[in-house]
C-alpha cells in the first residue's frame, strides 16, 4: 500500500507541477489563451487571473490527494486514476472560470481596438522543415505488439472458455466473455489502430508545411518552426511505444490472469506506471520546446538582424490567434486557415486545426478508437 501511495503522490505532484508551469511556457500576449496586447500582459487584471489560476491548481491538487487516500480500499489503481480526475477536471474548470476576468476587462477597454495587426499568415514563407518520422520507436511499438500476439498465440488453446474482458478499479475481473479471436486479440487490435493512426499523424507531419511565426524574425521563427517539427516526431514516437507497451504488458497479464492479488496488483501498477510515463514524456517535451525556444529568441536580439520585419517582435499579436477561432482558448477551428498545426494558446507545443480537412481527419480517427475501446467490452458480451 505504501508503494501504491508513493506513486500516486508522484503523478500527481507532476501532473499539478505541469499544470502551474503552464502560464509561464505560454507567450505573453497570450495569458491564459486570452489574446491581449503587449502592453496589457501585466495588467493587474491579468497578474490577478492567473495567480487566481495557479491558487486554483494547488486546491485541486490537495483535494486529489484527499481523495486518492480515500479510494485505497477501491484497489491499488484507483488512487492514482481518482486523484488524476480530481486534478485535471477541477484544474480546467478553474482555467475556463478565472480567464473570464481578462476576456470582460479587454471587451470592456477595448485592449486591441487601436493594436495593429499585422496579416502574416499568407505572406510568411512556410518553414523547410521536414523531419523524418521517428521510424526506430514505432518499430520498437511494432516488436512489443508482435511480441504479445505471439504470446497471445501461444497461450490460445490453454485459456479459460470465459475470457475476462474488463477489471474494476481493484484489478478484478468484472466482465467475462466467451473465449474468441476477437475477445482474446481485441486489445491488441486496437493497439495496433492507435499505432498505425500515430505513424499516419507522423507521415502527415513530415508532408505538411510548417508555417513560420509571423511575431519573429525570420531566422529565429525558422528555427523555432524546426525545433517544434522535430520534437512533434520525437513526441509521437514516444507516445507509440508507450502506449504499445502498455496494451501488450496488461494483454499478457489479462490472459495469465488468475484471480489471484498479484495478478491484480500487476494491473494496477502497469496502470499506474503508465500515467507516470506518460506525464514524463509529456514534461520532457514541453522543457525541451521551451527551452530550445528560449535559445532562438536568444540568439537574435529584438528588432536584430536586417531581415526582421518592421514590428516584429517576440510578443507581437500574431492574427492566427484571433479569440473567433479558439474554443475556450484550447481547440482551434479556422477552415479558412491552411495550417494543419497551429502552436497552442495555452502552455507549449502544437494543436490541430480541426478546420482543416486534415485536422478533421486525425480527430475523427482518434475519436473511433476511443469508441472503440470503450464499446469492446461491451460488444463482447
Amino acid at each position: 500500500m505504501t508503494a501504491v501511495l508513493v506513486s500516486t503522490f508522484a503523478v500527481t505532484t507532476l501532473i499539478a507541477a505541469i499544470l502551474l508551469m503552464l502560464p509561464a511556457m505560454s507567450r505573453t500576449t497570450l495569458p491564459l489563451g486570452v489574446l491581449v496586447p503587449r502592453s496589457r500582459a501585466a495588467d493587474p487584471v491579468v497578474v490577478a487571473a492567473v495567480r487566481r489560476f495557479r491558487v486554483v491548481v494547488v486546491a485541486c491538487y490537495v483535494v486529489a490527494l484527499v481523495a486518492a487516500v480515500l479510494v485505497i480500499p477501491v484497489g491499488p489503481a484507483a488512487p492514482a486514476l481518482v486523484a488524476t480526475l480530481v486534478l485535471l477536471a477541477g484544474s480546467i474548470a478553474g482555467y475556463v472560470l478565472t480567464r473570464r476576468s481578462i476576456q470582460a476587462a479587454k471587451r470592456a477597454g477595448g485592449w486591441l481596438d487601436d493594436v495593429p495587426v499585422r496579416i502574416s499568415g499568407s505572406v510568411t514563407p512556410d518553414s523547410g522543415a521536414r523531419p523524418r518520422p521517428a521510424y526506430g520507436w514505432y518499430a520498437a511499438a511494432l516488436v512489443l505488439l508482435l511480441a504479445a500476439a505471439a504470446v497471445g498465440i501461444a497461450l490460445y488453446d490453454r485459456l479459460p472458455a470465459s475470457i475476462a474482458v474488463h477489471w474494476d478499479a481493484s484489478g478484478q475481473p468484472n466482465r467475462f466473455a466467451e473465449k474468441t479471436v476477437l475477445s482474446v486479440f481485441g486489445p491488441l487490435l486496437i493497439a495496433f489502430g492507435v499505432l498505425a493512426l500515430m505513424v499516419g499523424i507522423a507521415f502527415v507531419v513530415r508532408s505538411v508545411p510548417w508555417r513560420r511565426g509571423g511575431a519573429d524574425a525570420p531566422e529565429v521563427a525558422e528555427r523555432i518552426a524546426a525545433l517544434q517539427a522535430e520534437l512533434t516526431q520525437s513526441l509521437l514516437g514516444w507516445m507509440a511505444l508507450v502506449v504499445s507497451a502498455a496494451f501488450a504488458v496488461l494483454s499478457v497479464i489479462g490472459w495469465l490472469h488468475d484471480g489471484s492479488s498479484s495478478a491484480s496488483a500487476g494491473i494496477g501498477i502497469v496502470t499506474v506506471a503508465l500515467l507516470v510515463v506518460i506525464f514524463v514524456v509529456i514534461g520532457v517535451y514541453a522543457v525541451r520546446l521551451v527551452s530550445g525556444t528560449r535559445a532562438a529568441r536568444a540568439a537574435v536580439p529584438v528588432g536584430g538582424g536586417a531581415a526582421t520585419a518592421p514590428g516584429a517582435g517576440r510578443d507581437a499579436v500574431d492574427p492566427r490567434d484571433d479569440d473567433r477561432h479558439w474554443k475556450g482558448g484550447l481547440i482551434y477551428v479556422n477552415p479558412a486557415d491552411p495550417a494543419l498545426f497551429v502552436p497552442k494558446r495555452f502552455g507549449v507545443g502544437l494543436t490541430i486545426n480541426l478546420g482543416h480537412p486534415g485536422g478533421m481527419a486525425i480527430g475523427i480517427g482518434t475519436l473511433l478508437l476511443l469508441v472503440a475501446a470503450i464499446a469492446l467490452p461491451a460488444l463482447l458480451r
